[in-house]
């Protein structure tokens, strides 16, 4: 499995320069004059920054896997992913480039430590923090990974899979011991940290928000998940939408957004907002399907900032249907390729934010009202201060927040996971990740149910080419059970059928 370390030529460089040193006679001949000996970690972090949100939020990877897994999206064609056929090349691709990325990391954990007392505890402790946030969507997208053996310099090609369970342990250990790492009168890095610009107080509100996302999704396996986010509370995590971990990109292929480069670099105009998504934004029930949208009869006002009316009408695609239905005419076909911010390429993509904090502890303090109502609040004004950004925020705006703020129901269950859920859109993994584990929102549209009826009336059902239901994971990449035989056995045998019904640990 050694090809999963090797897609940049930067980390090849410096990967083979310590391999590359062993004997001293040989040190002229083993030394490359076109390659760096000494590498800026800071480089490493921006590269990772940038490199795990190009690569996990592209038309592929979040395109055809979880905005469709999620329903934030439906394609306009090819709607075979929509009905869960991967492409495996796809597959085997993905898997290479996140753990490409995260080597970066890795490396500037290496580099810094190697430095002894002159190393920067701070920059160890933000490439950590990073680190756990691309690991804990691995994890929840395949389940047990290569991950304690994944990352040793020695380069071992065929590293043990680590259960989901022990990963889970490691993921709470490591942000706990990055944020005590962090002082906080020092920056982490002078350039390169695009997220925060070398604030060290906010890397350990991040460290201590994202403790509390790992701890919330054991909260079905590990009695102790509350100790956890109590602990997270008491070190600081995110208390405005000022300490969001977000990037924002500059507008111009190779450095805008992923959708960005996706419509207007590579012409993919096949996803659109489906119609689950769209509907629970109107406020419609879904009346063919008995299903009551907890919303109902308001109207969300970030609907507008992410999607176009077709005809003054918003109306979102049918989810899954089958191709030959989205020939010709499309039955609902909502846009949102005319400036707006889903496509913009300046968009700030988010790691993670204020609005998922409070509605953890809204979660956690048995669905508080307080929490719920800051969390609501603080989405709409992250995505007006987008929209401001990009310069399309409606001049009454503040007011359409007011009256929804105004208008939506009390804090339950369905109503805190609800808003949960339309909070992380575009946070395609986690919000299928908590699809998963709380089975909210109830809008879905499951298999078996009607996704579409015709304008003859003919009702069309939500029918996957593969797998009864949302899938639980994704199968390995093809390319493991070559490459890596005997580990890739050894995590079958231990999780189950290699296939998108097999549940991750936390979701038994």
């Amino acid at each position: 499995m050694k090809n999963i370390f090797y897609r940049k030529g930067l980390v090849i460089a410096v990967l083979l320069l310590i391999l590359a040193s062993c004997t001293e006679n040989f040190e002229d001949i083993n030394t490359d004059p076109n390659n760096p000996t000494k590498v800026d970690p800071a480089y490493l972090m921006s590269n990772a920054q940038k490199g795990l949100l190009d690569d996990i939020y592209d038309e592929w990877f979040s395109g055809r896997q979880s905005y469709l897994y999620s329903q934030y999206f439906a394609q306009r064609n090819y709607t075979e992913e929509d009905r869960y056929q991967l492409r495996q090349p796809t597959n085997n691709t993905y898997w290479t480039l996140i753990y490409g990325d995260v080597m970066d990391l890795v490396e500037v954990i290496r580099l810094n430590e190697e430095l002894g007392e002159e190393g920067n505890v701070n920059q160890i402790a933000a490439a950590r923090i990073l680190k756990a946030w691309a690991m804990q969507i691995m994890t929840d997208t395949y389940g047990d990974i290569p991950y304690f053996e994944a990352f040793k310099a020695e380069g071992d090609v065929s590293p043990a899979y680590t259960p989901q369970s022990e990963i889970y342990a490691d993921l709470i250990k490591e942000l706990t011991e990055a944020s005590a790492q962090i002082d906080v009168a020092k920056p982490v890095f002078t350039s390169g940290d695009i997220i925060y610009g070398g604030d060290a107080a906010k890397w350990k509100k991040f460290a201590n928000s994202l403790k509390m996302r790992v701890a919330i999704r054991l909260s079905g396996v590990d009695s102790n998940y509350k100790t956890y986010i109590d602990q997270a509370v008491a070190a600081g995590v995110f208390e405005s939408n000022d300490d969001n971990a977000t990037f924002r990109f500059l507008g111009e292929t190779p450095n805008a957004a992923p959708l960005y480069d996706a419509y207007y670099f590579s012409n993919r105009n096949d996803f659109t907002l489906s119609k689950t998504f769209v509907d629970l934004l109107k406020g419609d029930d879904d009346t063919v399907n008995g299903k009551t949208n907890p919303f109902g009869g308001i109207f969300d006002p970030r609907l507008p900032l992410w999607g176009e009316p077709v005809n003054g009408v918003y109306l979102g695609m049918p989810y899954g249907i089958p191709n030959d239905l989205t020939a010709g005419p499309r039955p609902l076909a909502i846009d949102f390729t005319k400036g707006g911010l889903v496509t913009s390429g300046t968009l700030a993509l988010t790691y993670m934010d204020y609005a998922e904090v409070c509605f953890i502890l809204s979660e956690v303090n048995n669905w508080d009202q307080e929490w719920y109502e800051k969390g609501v609040a603080a989405s709409l004004e992250h995505w007006g201060n987008e929209a401001s950004e990009a310069g399309n925020l409606p001049s009454d705006y503040d007011d359409q927040v007011a009256d929804y703020l105004a208008a939506i129901p009390a804090a339950s269950q369905e109503t805190v996971l609800t808003q949960k859920y339309i909070a992380l859109f575009l946070q395609g993994y986690e919000a299928w990740a908590e699809l998963r584990r709380t089975g909210f929102p109830k809008t879905v549209v499951r298999p078996g149910e009607i996704s579409y009826v015709t304008s003859g009336g003919t009702q069309v059902k939500f029918e996957p080419l593969v797998g009864d239901d949302i899938p639980s994971r994704i199968n390995y990449p093809e390319v493991e059970q070559s490459l890596n035989p005997a580990s890739y056995k050894e995590a079958v045998a231990r999780m189950g059928a290699d296939n998108l019904q097999t549940k991750v640990w936390w979701n038994q």
